[in-house]
C-alpha cells in the first residue's frame, strides 16, 4: 500500500522501511515477534478505546452494585420484600447472565462489536432507570432480567475487542485497565450511596433516584460506543490507510490470526466442549473464585451494617474494597506485562483473598471484619487473568469466543450459588455464607495447579519437529484451532 500521508511515512520510517512501493507484505514482515507498537500508535489507538472501554465496565459493576446498597436504604420495606426474596434477585440475575451467553457468542461472531454492547448498555440504561419505578418483588424481578440480558454482552465484547487490537503481550495492560473500572465502580457506587442517603424520603425516596440517575449515566455511554467503539483495525475510520494496514498485518504476523473474520464454526464449538479439557478446568476456577465476589458484591453493604456501622458508613467504608479491586487489577497487569506466568498472578491473588475471607469468618473484631472484607476482593482480577491466560491458550475464531462464553457462564454461575448463601435465616452474621467463601477461595487456588499440569504437559508431549510451524502466520478464516496447529505452545 502507498503511504498517503505524512503519518504513514513516520510509521514506515519508524521500522526501518523507507520505499514508497513497500505494501502490506512487507509490513507483515517487519514486527518481530517481542517488538512493540510505535508508542505513538498506541497511545492514538488507546485513547481512542480505553476510556469507552472503562466506562462501559465501571457502569457494569455499578449497575449490580447499587441494589447491594439499596438494601441498606430501604429497598426491601418499600417493595415489600420478603424471606429470601433479596436472594433471589440476585440470584435470578446472574442465571438469565449465563443462559444469554449461549446465543450471545454466536451473535457477537456476526454483528459488529459497537452494535453488539451499545444494545447491551441500552438494555442495562433501560433496567436500571426502570427499578426507580418498582414496588414488588415482581416488578422489581422483571427488570433485573432486563438488567441481565445487557450486562452478557460486556465481558465478552471487551475481551474480543482487545484480542483484535492487541498483540498478547500488549492486551495484558489494557485488560487490567478496563478490567479496574469494577474497582472504580465500587468506589464511584459507595459515594453515590452515600449521597443518595442525603436526599429528603418521599414519594420518589433515596434509592429511587439513585436508580434513575444511574440509568441515565448507561444512556450515555450507549451512544458513545454506537458511535465511537471499532470493531477492528481494518474498519477503524480514526486511522489512516497505512495505520489500518499496519495494525491489521502486525497482528496476524505476532499473534497468528485474522482480526477480521465474522465466520461461526459449530465443529469448534462442539469440540472445544467435548475434547478440551483445559476449558472445564478453567470454567471450575472462574466459578470457585465468582462464589465470594458475587456474595461480596451483593451483602458487603448488609455484613459491614452487621459489624455495627450505619448505613451511610456501611456506604463509605465498603469503597476501600474499591481501591484493593483496582490494586489487585494493576498487580496482575504487571504480573504478566513482566512475563511471570499467569498461574502465579492467580496463586498471588488468592493468597490475600484467602486470608481476607478467614478474617471475615473467623475474627470478632470489628476492625479484622472490616479488613477480611476489603482483603477478600483481590479475588476480583482472577477472573480477567483466566480469561487472558485461557485466550492465550487458544487459537480458532469460534473456539475463543466459545471460550469466553464459557468463562462468562462460570462467571454467572459462581455468582448464582454466592447470593444463596446468605439466607435470610442466618442474618446478621451469616456464618455459613463466610465459610463457603473461605472454602472457594482455596478452590481457586488449588485448580490452577492443576490447569497448570495440564498445559505444561501438552507442551511436552508435542514433539520437537513440531517446531518447524512456530513461525507460520495462521488466518483465522482457516479455523485452525491450536490442536490443529503443530507449532502452537500453551504459556503458564
Amino acid at each position: 500500500m502507498e503511504p498517503t500521508n505524512d503519518r504513514s511515512s513516520d510509521l514506515k520510517q519508524e521500522h526501518g522501511t523507507h520505499s514508497d512501493s513497500d505494501d502490506v507484505h512487507t509490513l507483515v514482515s517487519l514486527p518481530k515477534l517481542d517488538d512493540r507498537t510505535p508508542p505513538r500508535l498506541l497511545r492514538k489507538v488507546d485513547l481512542r478505546l480505553m476510556p469507552i472501554m472503562l466506562a462501559c465496565y465501571t457502569l457494569q459493576f455499578i449497575d449490580k452494585g447499587i441494589l447491594n446498597y439499596a438494601n441498606i436504604m430501604g429497598i426491601q420495606k418499600d417493595t415489600h420484600l420478603h424471606g429470601d426474596q433479596f436472594s433471589w434477585l440476585a440470584t435470578a440475575f446472574f442465571i438469565v447472565f449465563a443462559l444469554v451467553q449461549i446465543p450471545g457468542i454466536y451473535v457477537l461472531s456476526k454483528v459488529p462489536v459497537n452494535i453488539y454492547l451499545g444494545c447491551g448498555m441500552l438494555l442495562c440504561a433501560i433496567g436500571v432507570a426502570c427499578t426507580a419505578a418498582c414496588n414488588s418483588y415482581a416488578s422489581l424481578l422483571t427488570v433485573r432480567i432486563i438488567l441481565a440480558v445487557g450486562e452478557a454482552t460486556m465481558s465478552p465484547s471487551l475481551s474480543l475487542v482487545t484480542m483484535k487490537w492487541y498483540t498478547k503481550q500488549e492486551a495484558s495492560r489494557r485488560y487490567g485497565i478496563w478490567y479496574s473500572g469494577l474497582g472504580v465502580g465500587q468506589i464511584i457506587g459507595g459515594l453515590i450511596s452515600f449521597g443518595f442517603q442525603h436526599v429528603k424520603k418521599g414519594s420518589f425516596g433515596s434509592w429511587r433516584g439513585m436508580f434513575l440517575v444511574c440509568g441515565l449515566l448507561n444512556l450515555i455511554v450507549a451512544a458513545w460506543t454506537f458511535f465511537s467503539l471499532t470493531d477492528n483495525p481494518s474498519e477503524a475510520s480514526f486511522l489512516t490507510p497505512a495505520e489500518q494496514s499496519y495494525f491489521t498485518a502486525r497482528l496476524l504476523h505476532v499473534n497468528k490470526y485474522h482480526v477480521s473474520t465474522k465466520r461461526f464454526t459449530f465443529r469448534q464449538v462442539r469440540s472445544t466442549l467435548t475434547s478440551d479439557l483445559s476449558i472445564w478446568l478453567a470454567v471450575l476456577v472462574a466459578a470457585s473464585c465468582s462464589i465470594q465476589s458475587g456474595a461480596i458484591g451483593t451483602f458487603s453493604s448488609a455484613l459491614i451494617t452487621g459489624f455495627g456501622y450505619s448505613p451511610k458508613q456501611a456506604a463509605l467504608l465498603n469503597m476501600p474494597s474499591g481501591a484493593v479491586s483496582i490494586v489487585s487489577c494493576l498487580a496482575a497487569t504487571w504480573f504478566v506485562e513482566n512475563k511471570f506466568p499467569r498461574s502465579l498472578a492467580i496463586l498471588c491473588l488468592v493468597a490475600p483473598a484467602v486470608t481476607g475471607a478467614s478474617l471475615m469468618s473467623f475474627a470478632h473484631q470489628k476492625g479484622a471484619l472490616l479488613a477480611g472484607i476489603w482483603m477478600i476482593n483481590s479475588v476480583t482480577p482472577i477472573l480477567i487473568v483466566v480469561i487472558s491466560w485461557t485466550q492465550a491458550n487458544c487459537a480458532g475464531h469460534t473456539k475463543r469466543v466459545t471460550y469466553n462464553a464459557m468463562m462468562m457462564i462460570a462467571f454467572g454461575i459462581g455468582n448464582i450459588c454466592g447470593p444463596q448463601t446468605f439466607r435470610a435465616k442466618d442474618a446478621p452474621k451469616f456464618w455459613p455464607a463466610r465459610v463457603t467463601m473461605v472454602a472457594a477461595t482455596g478452590t481457586s487456588g488449588l485448580l490452577t495447579i492443576v490447569l497448570l499440569g495440564l498445559y505444561v504437559w501438552r507442551n511436552r508431549t508435542r514433539r520437537a519437529g513440531e517446531l518447524e510451524d512456530e513461525k507460520r502466520v495462521y488466518d483465522e478464516r482457516d479455523e485452525k484451532t491450536d490442536f490443529e496447529i503443530t507449532g502452537f505452545r500453551y504459556v503458564y
